[in-house]
């Protein structure tokens, strides 16, 4: 205990210190030492910072309230009246008549101002509304997303000029359009069990497939019923029927380990370094982040807005930094503060950073970098605890097991100070010391910086936290992201934008690789503050069995990452095609000459067009991706026997993917349902059986250009390989992609090498194979790649 004594009595965790872990980042308002005039103009300095942010924040909340209309139309709408009032008295009395309290102003004068005013504002508050109202009502309508590319219809260009009329006035703030969305709408239940029933007919044979119609019948005649008016009710009173409980049940509640099976990951640019010293790169990707952060707090960070038209969910955006996942005995929680600092993790060690210096100023890409050429130093030089190395291999083991370890050994004194201080970060910052290289096009290779980003070595990545920066000794950085908080397309367009950020700017010194040096550069930095730990004997074991269970399952992760640079979406759009359809149907290939049968596959879709939308399920096998699989292996069969299945398969998958954007899913009714079932303590056998069919083929797109800031087009050496995730079922694959430009799509591919049944290298052979046996149904179309 005599470390412990020395540690609380260091000037670190002294409660005058310069820095403390308990400030959370806070602005340091005196140090001792300082005179009585100091003090009082570092308070008078906090007091207006205080002031101009509740203020901006007022503002902020007023354009949101009466957006679309400008507030500069308050002054027009006045002025109209002041105007009116000279060039038609008669009209203006007849109006002003009715404005209360002119009986006490004390002159003409006087009371005319009043009626301008309460005119002007009454007309302008009006008028506010009937725009909101015509905007809300406009987003509800869906007809665009079914209309052909070419024959777009008379009513959806009405209501496409109608949006930007409306949306014209203002300028939009980050969250100006989150109250005018539309609510998710309750599907009706004989829609959602018809839809189910359709997506499950290719997998039963006739006996399952009676047996399941049975059900689904029995379950919409008797306790369905209830439910379903359950469920309405809570989509009267709730802005999304679906997101609390998906969030809670889906994500929170469950007591296996979030590494692999729930974090994923990001990658930067697959070609493209623009410098190798780490500290360098790091500390202007953290800039840059912070910058996005910044821009967020303001609410100045552009809406994300569909075809320029149509707004997108923003409600998870306030997550983004500053937020942890906090584990609990029975079930986790979310918890988002607003943070000022960072914490870095090298060598074993733990960091804590600021974001300001001691007066507020904002650091630079260059004062990032001394403060991590500074951890590196320091940490090179000091000897790491085991307890303190390996403490984050709690974060990658069962949820529960955590909890009891935070609160028995990490709940009080220095710990928990140190703790606090990762928690309330507004990020994580990695600093790892491997030097991981992407794979050749040969697909046996081993994803080396996906499983990096991954899993690390179990012990050095914060899984809680939602974004953790991770900086390689090459130079290369990217995500690893919890999954709770937000959906990848959130994170993405953070990596995103400061990535193009940074390639838009010339930040590094061609001779050192270092940030070049800027006039408001801080000379006076002071030094990142190392955290400190003190853990009973107890502890360690606990550790221990943590650091090789993390380390069983990273051994049983199998990865691979492939640039398919043969063709990409340029020439599935030669073929009429769309590029999503087109890679599913390739999926469903792929995935028969693997395992010998369909499975249950799982395309994840947005559902942002309402508020508080997060995802839903396409299921991609149907009637025509299965007839046109067997077709593609039946040699009997013509070429244009074949294209046509492709051209009823995909053409089918849009249909699904649009009906799930657009609130006409299966997954997330069912999943509701469910909940239901379990809260009215009333057992349904269908439900049963719906959650319990295993997904064996989980993928997802990841969305590439979500800002408008980086030409990509001519770029395409800056593109990145998008990210991936963990399988979702013991013997299932994971499969996600990123369709990067016209000529590059990555896939990425994730199982378990203790199933007998699936085999990563194995099946990119077969998504290959099956790319290229798609493509030569066109042969008239392959003088594409001579002009391209």
């Amino acid at each position: 205990m005599a470390e412990a004594r020395a540690m609380v009595q260091a000037d670190a965790y002294h409660p005058h210190a310069r820095v403390h872990p308990r400030i959370y980042g806070r602005l340091q308002l005196w140090k001792t030492g300082d005179s009585p005039g100091q003090v009082a103009m570092a308070m008078g300095r906090a007091i207006e910072a205080t002031f101009k942010s509740r203020m901006r924040r007022f503002r902020q909340f007023v354009t949101n309230f009466i957006f679309p209309i400008p507030t500069k139309s308050l002054y027009v709408s006045i002025g109209a009246f002041a105007v009116m009032e000279v060039a038609s008295p008669d009209k203006f009395a007849l109006l002003a008549k009715y404005v209360p309290f002119q009986q006490y102003m004390p002159n003409k004068n006087a009371r005319s101002a009043l009626c301008y005013f309460v005119l002007g504002t009454s007309t302008f508050i009006l008028a506010s509304r009937i725009a909101r109202t015509s905007l809300r009502l406009a987003l509800r309508y869906h007809g665009y997303l079914y209309d052909p590319i070419k024959k777009v219809s008379l009513k959806t260009r009405i209501w496409a000029i109608s949006i930007s009329f409306l949306e014209w006035f203002a300028r939009p703030g980050t969250y100006s359009f989150q109250s005018v969305l539309p609510t998710l709408p309750v599907p009706s239940l004989s829609d959602t069990c018809s839809r189910y029933l359709a997506s499950m007919r290719p997998l039963l044979d006739d006996a399952q497939y009676d047996r399941i119609c049975r059900l689904a019948e029995e379950f919409q005649h008797q306790e369905g019923r209830g439910f379903q008016r359950w469920l309405k009710l809570k989509s009267w009173f709730f802005p999304n029927y679906v997101t609390d409980w998906w969030e809670t049940y889906v994500y929170l509640a469950p007591r296996s380990p979030i590494m692999i099976n729930s974090n994923y990951y990001i990658m930067d640019a697959y070609e493209y370094v623009p410098t190798t010293v780490r500290a360098a790169r790091v500390g202007n990707i953290t800039h840059k982040m912070v910058q996005y952060m910044r821009q967020l707090k303001a609410e100045r960070l552009e809406p994300i807005i569909m075809q320029r038209v149509v707004p997108l969910d923003m409600a998870t955006y306030p997550r983004t930094f500053g937020t942890s996942r906090i584990p609990g005995v029975s079930t986790d929680t979310i918890q988002t503060v607003s943070s000022r600092h960072l914490a870095v993790y090298c060598k074993g060690h733990w960091f804590l950073v600021h974001i300001d210096d001691k007066k507020g100023n904002h650091l630079t890409a260059r004062d990032f970098e001394r403060q991590y050429a500074m951890i590196e130093e320091e940490a090179a030089k000091l000897e790491a605890g085991y307890e303190e190395k390996h403490l984050a291999a709690l974060t990658a083991i069962d949820r529960t097991t955590w909890a009891h370890f935070r609160n028995d050994h990490m709940a009080r004194g220095v710990t928990r100070a140190s703790l606090d201080a990762i928690e309330r970060a507004a990020f994580v910052v990695i600093l790892d010391d491997s030097t991981p290289s992407n794979p050749s096009d040969n697909m046996s290779e081993k994803h080396e910086v996906g499983s990096s980003l991954l899993h690390g070595n179990g012990f050095n990545r914060w899984f809680d936290k939602s974004i953790c920066l991770i900086g390689f000794a090459n130079g290369r950085i990217g995500f690893n992201c919890e999954h709770s908080w937000a959906d990848a397309p959130v994170a993405a367009q953070v990596l995103e934008t400061a990535l193009a950020r940074e390639f838009a700017t010339a930040g590094y010194d061609h001779k050192s690789g270092c940030n070049k040096a800027l006039p408001e550069d801080h000379r006076d930095l002071p030094r990142p503050q190392r955290l400190h730990w003190v853990f009973e004997a107890d502890a360690r074991p606990i550790i221990e069995d943590a650091v090789l269970e993390a380390q069983k399952k990273i051994t049983d992760l199998d990865l691979r990452c492939y640039p398919h640079r043969q063709y990409s979406k340029g020439f599935m759009k030669v073929c009429g095609t769309s590029p999503d359809a087109w890679l599913q149907t390739a999926l469903q290939l792929a995935y028969y000459r693997d395992q010998g049968h369909f499975s249950q596959t799982y395309e994840a879709s947005m559902t942002r067009l309402f508020k508080h939308g997060r995802t839903e399920t396409v299921r991609s096998v149907t009637d025509f991706s299965c007839a046109f699989v067997l077709a593609m292996e039946d040699p009997t069969t013509t070429l244009e026997e074949r294209r046509s299945l492709l051209k009823q398969t995909t053409t089918a998958h849009v249909k699904l993917f649009k009906d799930a954007m657009t609130g006409k899913g299966v997954d997330r009714h069912l999943f509701c349902l469910y909940v239901v079932s379990q809260w009215r303590e009333k057992q349904s056998p269908f439900l049963e059986e719906v959650l319990s069919t295993p997904w064996l083929l989980s993928t997802s797109q990841t969305p590439v250009q979500q800002t408008r800031l980086f030409d990509l087009a001519n770029n395409l050496d800056m593109a990145s390989a998008g990210g991936g995730f963990g399988p979702v079922h013991d013997d299932g694959y994971g499969v996600s992609y990123i369709v990067s430009s016209d000529a590059m799509v990555s896939f990425h591919v994730s199982c378990k090498k203790s199933s007998s049944k699936t085999d990563a290298t194995r099946f990119v052979g077969n998504i290959v194979q099956a790319m290229e046996d798609i493509k030569n149904l066109f042969p008239e179309k392959l003088g594409y790649f001579e002009t391209n």
